[in-house]
């Protein structure tokens, strides 16, 4: 505001503001790309949690059927009761005996172990293409950003060309 000379001066600045603003928080026309390649990172990183949220369902739903089958007849039956309602659903875990419950647990985690490695290979993927696009943005704190991410080199050393 000291430098401006008159109105256009200072509605000239304002707007340089305005436009580096969008270009720091990705809504700029050059950083749209950036902000698509972060996005897909933050999905992913939502699907994680849903699979996460899955892993420890199913762990919760096998330590309550452990515990079932492991207690006293007398005490079978009130777990019984409590959980009814999710015993009469078709697939779920009942008292179809160790050995099957071993084996749905074990089919369970396989599962979710899959999933899980395909969504590490998609994260690391999607964070390198997030990473390589930093170096040409243009405006100097996008550039910056990528210090910050890999202050400590690992990406630089995972990926010595990029």
């Amino acid at each position: 505001m000291d430098v401006a000379k008159d109105l256009d001066d200072l509605l000239a600045a304002h707007e340089k503001y305005l436009h580096s603003i969008l270009e720091k928080s990705l809504l700029g026309e050059r950083s749209q790309t950036l902000y698509d390649s972060l996005f897909a990172l933050f999905d992913l990183i939502l699907k994680f949690r849903s699979h996460a949220d899955r892993l420890s369902e199913g762990i919760n739903e096998l330590q309550a059927r452990t515990m079932e089958s492991s207690l006293p007849s007398r005490d079978k039956s009130k777990a019984k009761k409590r959980s009814n309602d999710r015993l009469s659903e078709p697939g779920s875990w009942i008292s179809e005996g160790r050995k099957a419950l071993t084996q749905r647990a074990g089919e369970f985690l396989r599962n979710m172990g899959q999933d899980l490695g395909a969504l590490s290979k998609e994260y690391s993927s999607l964070l390198e293409d997030f990473i390589s696009k930093l170096p040409m943005q243009q405006h100097v704190d996008l550039k910056f950003l990528l210090f910050r991410l890999d202050f400590t080199e690992f990406y630089s050393q995972l990926h010595p060309s990029t």
